[in-house]
């Protein structure tokens, strides 16, 4: 471990010591509170009764945000990043992890996966709906419980529809610079006290401050929920969503030096308009018994998706046109054998399948190493994939003491792909790309986990975990294959496997709340992305990794007008074991081109991450809130070679929220308020920097009106 790494970790003990010193000398702030959560056992559950880190952003937080991406209030979770790539709604993630876009973060709509892990794609919470009906966002950092398989390494972000349980209706519009326009709106009606259904909405608009970047997204929901003689209930949702944005490429040094505005495309290719499309749906329905110590939830569901796009990061630029269509159930029964003892069985079942297309939109010729011609029609592939999962599992929690309680749990994911290629079989197509046989692959593995918690009183605890998790290949990962000279080969391709171990400590008072966690996270066959000579990306098995790292947060209500809250996290992240290029020898020197970076940093990995907030309700102006927020990022290195770093930023956002009577808001909010030109993130390929410039001081202002 690093020595600063080392002395943070102290340092950062210290702090915790004197806020929790601090706290004790204040009878003001010695009350407890409960926080509760559902992500972990899709039941509601004290924060301190679990011996894990879960973060949490309430209904408040996210009405006062009135954010344009739920990025911006995820970030008020210690150790959660998500990058909003070119001010569109695209992202990446960060969670325990380098800034990456694999899939070691599973994302949930009120408890059912929003994707499929065999079809994972990096910018999930396009498919989330982001509109009135939102009550909170969750966010359990590490492996995941027995409750959750693979895509649950790092972190599974849950986010939480409000209950229909009032009459309460909404509209809401937001005007912003850019031609930014967001409309939303929710109407609630109840048949009964135990039946209801809310109908909401929002619909999108936004040009967007770099060229070509215009995005359109429709939203719609509705959820009904019945209840039947108290033990009984139901609960209906729909999600349908369409999302329409233009394409854009990461800037060179120079492009962003000259104009961070310019949206990185060749003129060839901004003539035909690249955009992505993409469209979802999604209908579950739950059905709950809670009776005298049973508790039941079963969740059938179907998923439909498609993305259609020109990928503007590769060198040739093709079109991709895929869909995925889904149907699963998820099933649970918990059983409390007395007092201190539950247990809860389940199984996930899924089917889907994938259906990927991908050809030349028009002719391209690339330049610099492997450069080449891509003639119109060509195709690179053309195929179907059919996914099955099925996941058993057990969950047994009880107690040694009063005090002192444990959790034991088992899962087994048996995952199968079954791959039909409607293309002739071909070692290589002149570009690199090789086309395979129709095959069957099947990945099994057995995830155990184990946990102690220690409740020091009714609101503190203190724990330690192990979790083992894994992530298996997208279809595309296992699939769509290079030739053989510059990849690996066909079958080397496995699934991650990781150990988590973890200790934390957590306060819940009433004016006060801290949580503190360490981990170590070990990934074994990690799957890395390497490049051939076209320039193309293809995935590996190649990597032993090693992440660690410290989670502080810090909520204090100073007064009844002034509160602060603090995120931080440090980090490290480390090849344990890592030869780049193994095997692979350049074909005009006939040397390897073979590099051993085991003990080098990965790239992209921040040394921290920061967000500092403070809330301000004014006493002389009745119904005014003022938020000031500060978000910040260490320096990384830009390559897996560490050769070059980056610096990091900080950046400063302000947030006004008025209320102009009990049922009319104003909400105006200023994101770069010092209009600092900096790279959201920056990367180093072929020697070459790729940065997503960060969004320039932009204004936004609204009226949100309740009936």
């Amino acid at each position: 471990m690093k020595q600063r790494f080392r002395y943070s970790l102290i340092s950062l003990s210290i702090l915790s010591a004197c806020s929790l010193n601090a706290m004790a000398n204040d009878d003001d702030g010695m009350d407890e509170i409960e926080q509760i959560t559902v992500t972990s056992t899709r039941t509601a559950k004290s924060s301190t009764e679990l011996a894990l880190s879960i973060g949490s952003v309430s209904e408040d937080v996210l009405n006062n945000d009135n954010s344009q991406h739920l990025s911006e209030s995820l970030q008020t979770i210690p150790g959660v990043l998500l990058n909003q790539l070119s001010g569109g709604q695209g992202h990446n993630a960060a969670i325990r992890m380098p800034i990456n876009y694999g899939g070691y973060t599973l994302y949930l709509q009120d408890n059912v996966p929003l994707q499929s892990a065999a079809f994972y794609n990096h910018n999930a919470l396009w498919w989330a709906s982001s509109n009135s009906s939102l009550s909170r966002l969750e966010v359990m950092k590490g492996a995941g419980t027995s409750l959750y398989g693979s895509g649950a390494v790092a972190a599974t972000v849950n986010i939480l529809s409000a209950p229909v349980d009032s009459d309460k209706n909404e509209v809401g519009i937001t005007l912003g610079e850019n031609g930014y326009a967001r409309y939303q709106g929710s109407a609630t009606h109840h048949l009964s006290d135990q039946n209801g259904v809310r109908v909401s909405g929002a619909y999108l608009s936004n040009d967007g401050w770099r060229d070509n970047s215009r995005v359109e997204k429709t939203e719609f929901n509705v959820l009904h929920e019945v209840s039947v003689a108290d033990k009984h209930s139901f609960k209906t949702s729909i999600m349908a969503s369409s999302l329409d944005q233009q394409m854009l490429n990461a800037l060179t040094a120079d492009m962003f030096a000259q104009d961070p505005s310019q949206s990185g495309l060749p003129a060839e290719v901004i003539k035909i308009d690249p955009r992505r499309k993409t469209d979802y749906f999604r209908i579950s329905s739950e059905y709950q018994y809670q009776g005298d110590g049973v508790f039941a939830s079963i969740i059938p569901y179907a998923r439909y998706r498609s993305n259609d796009y020109i990928a503007t990061w590769q060198p040739n630029m093709p079109q991709v046109e895929s869909s995925v269509k889904t149907i699963g159930v998820l099933a649970l029964s918990n059983f409390t054998h007395s007092d201190d003892f539950e247990t809860t069985i389940g199984i996930d079942l899924e089917y889907s399948q994938g259906d990927a297309f991908s050809f030349q939109a028009a002719t391209r010729t690339t330049s610099g190493w492997g450069a080449a011609t891509y003639p119109k029609g060509h195709v690179f592939y053309d195929d179907k994939t059919r996914f099955k999962g099925i996941a058993p599992y057990i969950q047994h929690v009880g107690s040694i003491t009063s005090q002192l309680s444990y959790s034991l749990g088992l899962r087994y994911d048996s995952n199968e792909y079954e791959f039909e290629n409607n293309l002739a079989v071909y070692d290589d197509d002149g570009f690199g790309n090789r086309s395979i046989a129709d095959r069957t692959d099947t990945f099994d593995h057995m995830s155990p986990k184990a946990s102690l918690n220690y409740q020091l009183d009714d609101s503190s605890n203190v724990y330690v975990r192990f979790a083992n998790a894994i992530r298996i290949p997208t279809a595309s990962e296992l699939y769509h294959l290079k030739t053989k000279e510059t990849s690996a080969q066909l079958s080397s391709l496995s699934e991650e496997t990781s150990d988590t171990y973890e200790v934390g400590y957590k306060v819940n008072l009433d004016a006060f709340s801290l949580e503190l966690a360490y981990y170590i996270m070990a990934v074994d066959d990690a799957i890395v992305t390497a490049y051939d000579d076209f320039g193309a990306s293809y995935r590996v098995n190649a990597a032993s990794v090693e992440h660690q790292g410290i989670e502080l947060g810090v909520n204090y209500q100073y007064s009844d007008s002034v509160s602060v809250a603090f995120a931080y996290s440090q980090s490290d992240h480390e090849f344990d074991h890592y030869i780049e290029d193994q095997g692979r020898v350049d074909y005009k020197s006939k040397e390897s081109k073979a590099h051993d970076l085991s003990g080098n940093s990965l790239q992209m990995a921040p040394e921290y991450v920061a967000n500092l907030r403070l809330n301000y309700n004014s006493r002389a102006i009745e119904g005014l809130n003022i938020i000031a927020e500060l978000q910040s990022i260490g320096d990384y290195w830009m390559d897996a070679k560490n050769t070059q770093k980056y610096s990091g930023y900080t950046v400063a956002n302000l947030k006004f929220n008025y209320d102009l009577s009990d049922a009319l808001k104003l909400h105006v909010r200023i994101a770069n308020v010092t209009d600092k030109k900096y790279a959201l993130q920056s990367e180093l390929r072929y020697g070459k920097e790729r940065i997503q410039p960060g969004t320039p001081r932009t204004m936004y202002a609204g009226l949100n009106y309740s009936f």
